[in-house]
């Protein structure tokens, strides 16, 4: 057992500083013999519960800890003041209360300074105040007491020590630290000196921020990071070095240069004495329901059971129970015995009521969202819109009697308004009973890999290189650690690092920058805030949890959501779901519209229009399905209900795509392949899914009616097989066994089936969630295949800040016949809006035009009307809402042609115009209007506009912008073409030639060639470092744009063509550089001479194998053997007689000489033509 117990330690939670994880810490401290460690990260606590987790699991003793900052003076004042360092440390319960609320306070009220710069702040009066439990230390070289000393205050230091110590007694130790600068010797030496004056304890601390001396470069990379030097630069934050994790031995042999042993000693075992004052914290797993108001007569069972029953009467339009069925009275009877028997009255009420408050305050809910769609109380209560009883839903997924543990209900709300429900819930429990989670951005491997490159001054391209190496699987990189071992994804990789050759250009070698960056590979970066997470509490969040400000200013926890939870604080989950927005805004549409209200939740789930839809594939703007990949699957399997639609959102997932159970689940729908049954009491379990096990309620209905679990025993079967609990599977697996024989089923196939259930267990997912999110699927669907205009409107306004979108669905409603039109002054409204069979442009979608501005042009027109000139709105507008960067905006989207349409005059006139209306806006300001406002008291109204707005001044007559120019500003307002686009004319044979959209680039893998049809809309010509040409490019299509490059080789081939506006068919593959999405143009062909091979087939003959045979064979031949000369597609035309489908063959059957190949096609007896590109199909 050591006599050293660290208690000054900072892990990576002192973001950017320390470059300890937690884990591995607490096993170097029980290495090294410790019996305790503490956790004292600069200002926060953000690790203390991990740190209490830990601890607990390896048997040491946790001490909670923060090393805080502490001011002279009101904490709320800004001035410039030393902050100076102070360790704090909770010695109990109440210890931990008072240094959370000491910790709120000083990031609620105390931060002094700005940016990186500023520090959270508290004073002696707060100590005076909340020192009950704590244990105090005068710190490092940074505390009051040090600082005095280095200053030659000496009688200040006493001072300061005497008071510290009439405050706190015998738990107020002075701190002695030795990272070998003279300063830390200066102030020991003083510090022994006040210590025997004033009879006050000395420990003996080492500042550790890393756990070894070997992760002393790694450490001091991190703080490169954070300051955005380079290792080599002079000028610079750096540490001594000696600021690791010490043994008791190497603690006594730091201060022998200047003090005595039994000094030192003392010191040292003395943080052992501080340890044993440390009491086990009762802070984990004690529940914080908040405390929700009663009706009198009620108790909150009572209640919760009467809302309840109310609710379920009267969702089935009945007035007692007993016009229910047997089923929905014993399900709910059920139900609430388990609620109220687990103690969850309090938590359905707190969620009835935000739910309640949104639904009656018109804020979009979502029908449900995970396993809670499995409750008939959830859905009687409101809280869910998914019938569990109809759909099929198990109560036990949600809530097992079995394994009692919070129960999680996560909601969906509009996400424009999500933040009003947010506000009536704190408004409701307390501002200081409510706050949001926050979360850490970890440094994962691609990451760490560039940001140890650049403060090594190792080139980006070398970074870029290796780090395009690390495999991303399901949305995560691989860990460098299995980069480097010998199961490596990359033998290059593992090469490099083993050589331990320099890297081009550097005297880096790739082994050093590789194992620097492995070490704090994982390590706390930057903190955010959950996008859903809100806790509320029953006493103040202060005396539980601490908090602080996000960057926004909202109030957040310092522990991340699963520390939340383990302390027993409520956690809710508040989504901001954008589609909720989006259909709310086409449902009011619709009755604007049609004078139809749509009611959401009894849409027809039979519609044979939805059907329609969703079996064309034409899913852009549908929720869930719109991917490339998604559309083709759905596609292919035609869903003709709403569990077909649940099923394939279920099965779109790496791990059943992995397994090809999505191929396997649309050929058993159509009847490709046989369905067998093991068992006939499989059938109704898996008959909606075609006998595949796709949810894991398949799982626990199988346990429950084959081998008699109750469904609670079955959901502890389904977390054992999900999770791979090997020895818990075995225990089931015999009780399983057993089970099945009762009901005639053989031991050997029931082995078989419970291995079956392990390996799709795996893949299975929540039946409950792919109800409710099936069920907004279909929403969306349903409106869009109905009322394709207003659905259409609302989607573009719900997406009208991301203009790639904008683009992509004005591309969408173009192939859906759907006219977007230019925004208009006098017509347009701030969202889109819905016109017959055209959408209105928004103006809010107009960049440049401010909230302010557009509300001030639909006011004045509003009272005075449509404005009739650029002179008539000028005058009627506040120009300092609507000023002149809005007006250019406004004339050059070509928002001001309905009165006049020559837009380049309107640009000349604007300045003359805005100085005039400026002047009279004066006048009127001051009572002095001119001759023509006074005439308007005898003249109608018409004829005194008019003949206002011809005295305003008028530039020189001048002929509008060409064509090419006019689109070219109307783009740089609007982010895309929306009057006209250069390609619109090629629409129809792109989407032949090159079926792939840009919009669609990142969802294609890499490494495959694809073809596309685009304009270049930016060329930046560069000279690589060998002297040799390359392209950077911007190309767009009619749905998006993409960046691309041609490298030097491509270039020296197709050069001449790369140049601005060049409308070009490109051939090239997808390249991903960390999150941005490029394409490598290999080759290209300008549109005006690209010609297409047609090929008109039978359908006898496209079906017929020997014909395709000899066709290869032709083509073949005329592809030649230099590929990149072979440029013509050939297109099959397949004619029915009804119908004409145009499919491109592959790239490998381009030919070179569309003459020849028409030539030699017709000699071996097929119709075949040319059709330049730019004719039509």
């Amino acid at each position: 057992m050591s006599s050293f117990v660290g208690l000054h330690i900072h892990s990576d939670y002192s973001l950017l500083d320390g470059a300890s994880h937690i884990d591995p810490l607490v096993d170097k401290a029980l290495e090294l013999g410790m019996t305790a460690i503490a956790l004292t990260d600069h200002g926060v606590m953000y690790g203390a519960i991990e740190l209490l987790k830990v601890c607990n699991k390896k048997g040491i003793k946790p001490i909670i800890g923060n090393e805080m900052y502490i001011i002279n003076g009101d904490i709320t004042k800004q001035e410039r003041r030393p902050k100076y360092h102070q360790l704090v440390l909770a010695k109990n319960d109440i210890g931990y209360k008072n240094l959370v609320k000491l910790t709120t306070v000083s990031h609620l009220e105390g931060v002094q300074g700005k940016g990186i710069f500023s520090r959270p702040c508290i004073n002696k009066d707060l100590l005076e105040r909340h020192h009950e439990g704590l244990i105090i230390t005068s710190a490092c070289l940074g505390g009051e007491i040090p600082q005095a000393i280095l200053k030659k205050r000496l009688d200040v230091a006493r001072r300061v020590a005497q008071w510290y110590k009439d405050l706190l007694g015998d738990d107020f130790y002075l701190e002695i630290q030795d990272h070998g600068s003279p300063e830390d010797r200066i102030v020991n030496l003083e510090i022994v000196r006040i210590a025997k004056e004033l009879d006050i304890k000395v420990i003996a601390t080492n500042d550790s921020h890393f756990i070894s001396c070997a992760d002393v470069e790694a450490h001091d990379a991190l703080l490169c990071i954070q300051t955005g030097k380079l290792i080599t630069e002079d000028k610079r934050l750096r540490y001594s070095g000696t600021e690791y994790l010490k043994s008791a031995d190497e603690m006594r042999r730091l201060f022998r240069d200047h003090l005595e042993a039994d000094v030192i000693e003392d010191a040292v075992t003395r943080t052992v004495e501080v340890a044993d004052k440390i009491e086990d914290y009762h802070i984990l797993g004690n529940p914080q329901i908040p405390n929700f108001p009663i009706p009198e007569g009620y108790n909150k069972e009572s209640y919760m059971s009467k809302v309840a029953w109310d609710g379920l009467f009267e969702r089935m339009n009945v007035s007692e129970a007993e016009g229910l069925t047997q089923e929905y009275r014993d399900r709910m009877k059920y139900e609430i015995d388990m609620m109220h028997q687990m103690g969850f009255a309090t938590y359905f009420l707190v969620v009835w009521d935000y739910i309640k408050f949104a639904r009656d305050q018109n804020i979009p809910v979502g029908p449900g969202r995970g396993s809670a769609a499995g409750s008939l109380v959830a859905y009687a209560m409101g809280i869910t819109n998914i019938d569990p009883i109809h759909h099929g839903l198990l109560f036990e997924r949600f809530l097992n009697p079995e394994r009692k543990s919070m129960p999680d209900v996560d909601t969906d709300f509009c996400i424009d308004r999500r933040e009003d429900v947010i506000k009536y819930v704190t408004d409701k429990y307390g501002t200081d009973h409510v706050a949001q989670i926050i979360t850490f951005n970890r440094m994962t491997s691609k990451a760490v890999l560039k940001d140890v490159a650049r403060v090594l001054d190792i080139p980006y391209n070398e970074s870029d290189k290796l780090a395009k190496l690390i495999p991303v699987s399901r949305g995560k990189p691989a860990k460098l650690p299995m980069m480097i071992s010998d199961k490596t994804p990359d033998p290059l990789f593992k090469e490099k690092y083993d050589s331990g050759e320099l890297i081009p250009g550097t005297a880096v070698t790739f082994r050093r920058w590789i194992d620097t960056a492995i070490t704090i590979e994982g390590t706390n970066k930057t903190f955010g805030m959950h996008a859903a997470g809100v806790v509320i509490s029953e006493d103040p969040l202060d005396t539980i949890v601490p908090l602080q400000r996000n960057n926004d200013g909202s109030v957040i926890t310092q522990y991340y959501m699963e520390d939340v939870e383990a302390i027993g604080l409520l956690k809710m989950d508040f989504l901001g779901l954008r589609n909720l927005t989006m259909i709310q805004k086409a449902v009011d549409h619709i009755e604007s519209r049609h004078d139809l209200k749509i009611d959401l939740d009894a849409l027809p789930l039979d519609d044979p229009k939805t059907y329609q839809l969703l079996a064309g594939g034409e899913l852009a703007g549908v929720f869930q399905l719109e991917s490339s990949g998604m559309r083709q699957i759905v596609k292919d399997l035609k869903p003709s209900g709403l569990e077909d639609i649940s099923s394939v959102l279920a099965l779109y997932r790496p791990g059943p795509l992995d397994a090809g159970l999505i191929p396997k689940f649309i050929d058993r729908k159509h009847g490709r392949e046989k369905i067998d049954y093991a068992h006939d009491i499989l059938k109704p379990i898996l008959e909606e899914t075609y006998g595949i096990m796709v949810y894991q309620e398949q799982i626990m209905k199988i346990a429950q009616d084959l081998a008699g679990y109750s469904l609670g025993q079955a959901d502890l079967l389904r977390r054992a097989m999900g999770k791979k609990k090997i020895d818990e599977m075995e225990k089931h697996r015999e009780k399983f066994i057993q089970g099945a024989s009762e009901n005639d089923f053989p031991r050997k196939p029931a082995n078989d089936l419970f291995d079956q259930m392990v390996l799709f267990a795996e893949y299975c997912f929540n039946k409950s969630h792919s109800t409710a999110y099936g069920f907004v699927t279909f929403q969306t669907a349903y409106l869009k295949a109905n009322y394709p205009v207003e659905y259409m409107a609302a989607l573009l306004t719900a997406i009208s800040g991301d203009q790639d979108k904008v683009q992509m669905y004005i591309a969408s409603c173009l192939g859906m016949g759907i006219q977007v039109l230019p925004p208009d002054v006098n017509k347009s409204e701030v969202d889109f809006t819905p016109l017959s069979n055209q959408i209105l442009f928004g103006l809010s979608a107009v960049r440049n035009l401010g909230l302010g501005a557009i509300e001030a042009l639909a006011a004045s027109r509003q009272e005075k009307g449509d404005f009739t000139s650029l002179a008539d709105l000028c005058d009627r507008v506040d120009l300092r809402a609507v000023n002149k960067r809005a007006l250019e905006a406004l004339i050059l989207s070509g928002a001001m042609e309905g009165f006049e349409p020559n837009r380049q005059q309107l640009m000349h006139d604007l300045e003359l115009i805005v100085d005039w209306a400026q002047a009279r806006a004066k006048d009127r300001e001051v009572g002095q209007g001119n001759i023509f406002d006074m005439m308007e008291l005898s003249t109608s109204s018409n004829n005194s506009s008019a003949l206002t707005f011809e005295s305003a001044p008028k530039a020189p007559p001048i002929k509008d912008y060409d064509p090419q120019e006019r689109l070219k500003l109307e783009k740089e307002l609007l982010g895309f073409y929306i009057s006209d686009h250069p390609l619109k004319g090629v629409q129809h044979s792109a989407r032949i030639l090159a079926p792939i959209n840009l919009s669609e680039l990142g969802e294609q893998p890499e490494k495959i060639t694809l073809s596309s049809i685009v304009m270049l809309s930016m060329v930046k010509l560069v000279t690589t470092k060998k002297g040799d040409s390359m392209a950077v490019l911007q190309i767009e299509d009619l749905s998006g744009h993409a960046e691309a490059v041609v490298f030097p080789k491509a270039y020296a081939r197709i050069g001449q063509f790369i140049k601005p506006d060049a409308r070009l068919m490109v051939w090239g593959k997808v390249d991903r550089r960390d999150d941005r999405i490029q394409m490598i143009i290999d080759d290209v062909q300008p549109i005006e001479t690209v010609r297409m091979v047609m090929v008109d087939l039978d359908p006898a003959i496209a079906g017929d194998i020997e014909q395709q045979y000899r066709l290869r064979n032709v083509l073949k031949v005329l592809q030649g053997e230099n590929k990149f000369a072979a440029k013509t597609p050939v297109i099959a035309v397949i004619r029915t007689r009804d119908q004409r489908q145009a499919v491109r063959l592959g790239a490998q059957f381009r030919v070179q000489n569309a003459e020849a190949a028409v030539a030699a096609l017709q000699s071996a007896s097929f119709r075949a033509r040319t059709t330049p590109l730019l004719s039509s199909v």
